[in-house]
């Protein structure tokens, strides 16, 4: 099957999977024109997107465009549920990025460290899911997990290839293995598996202290002398991934309410709530007591 064949057979599925998704939001909201508006823009951009590829896949640039894609959707997403409004566009958004997820995987099939990233994209939609409540938020999030714990193992076997750089392939295969843990000890606590705790107890210290050896041994490794493609591979098999754990266990650890994902940069703000429509007020000073 031809690389475009592909592209046009996701497409349809994303679409046929849209269209189930906007009909789920219509009935919930109980407004046709959510579907309507969101039909409008959805099915149009995406058809147009997947002619464009079919006539000119081969070009590298259209391929970064498709990658720049997947952040711009991403932030524009998060953005706009902030601001609290065009939910229609939030929802739009969170699609058209699912939509570039499908697309990049095919395009960089063999890039494991590249698709390593793509997939989180995914990770984040679910994560985002999961503190709207939505539908599906689980299975979205253990699918991503899962995928991305796929792709570190594969990135661990493939540290074995690099023979230029023992540094790079000691802590690429150690590191990727560390981080397929902690993302199945992730998954099986989401999902309430047996055995979520002791995996827990095993990989979060092994990732404090392997984070420590990366702290220390980095500077000392030439770093800086490394080629581009050196230093690609630990950004996006490692860096990345790295800090994206880093994140997740700060934010559901160390700022409350705890186990719960927050917004990147920024957490909710939280309005004072007025229970039986009663606003608060003060006791009046009288002999002395308050």
């Amino acid at each position: 099957m031809k690389l475009y064949q592909k592209i046009i057979g996701i497409t349809i599925a994303f679409l046929l999977a849209s269209t189930w998704v906007l009909t789920f939001l219509t009935i919930y909201y109980n407004n046709i024109n959510l579907f309507i508006i969101a039909s409008a823009g959805l099915f149009p951009v995406s058809l147009i997107l997947t002619i464009i590829f079919m006539l000119t896949y081969k070009n590298h640039m259209l391929r970064n465009v498709f990658l720049i894609g997947m952040p711009f959707f991403l932030v524009l997403g998060f953005i706009l549920e902030i601001i609290e409004s065009y939910q229609i566009i939030v929802y739009l958004s969170f699609l058209f990025l699912v939509y570039l997820v499908a697309v990049n995987i095919i395009l960089h099939f063999l890039r494991f460290d590249l698709n390593l990233i793509i997939v989180i994209f995914l990770l984040v939609i679910g994560l985002y899911m999961k503190s709207q409540h939505a539908a599906g938020a689980g299975i979205v999030m253990t699918i991503s997990m899962m995928m991305t714990a796929a792709f570190l193992i594969l990135i661990a076997v493939k540290a074995f290839k690099i023979k230029d750089n023992r540094y790079l392939s000691i802590i690429m295969f150690s590191c990727s293995v560390i981080l397929a843990l902690q993302f199945i000890a992730m998954v099986w606590k989401l999902q309430h598996w047996a055995g979520a705790g002791i995996l827990l107890s095993i990989s979060l210290p092994v990732f404090i202290i392997a984070t420590l050896i990366i702290l220390l041994t980095l500077p000392g490794s030439n770093f800086l002398e490394w080629t581009i493609e050196q230093k690609r591979i630990l950004l996006r098999g490692l860096l990345i991934p790295w800090l994206f754990i880093i994140y997740i266990l700060i934010t559901t650890t160390l700022i409350p309410p705890h186990n719960e994902f927050k917004p990147f940069f920024f957490l909710r703000h939280q309005d004072k709530e007025v229970f039986f429509d009663m606003k608060d007020y003060q006791i009046e000073n009288r002999n002395g007591l308050e």
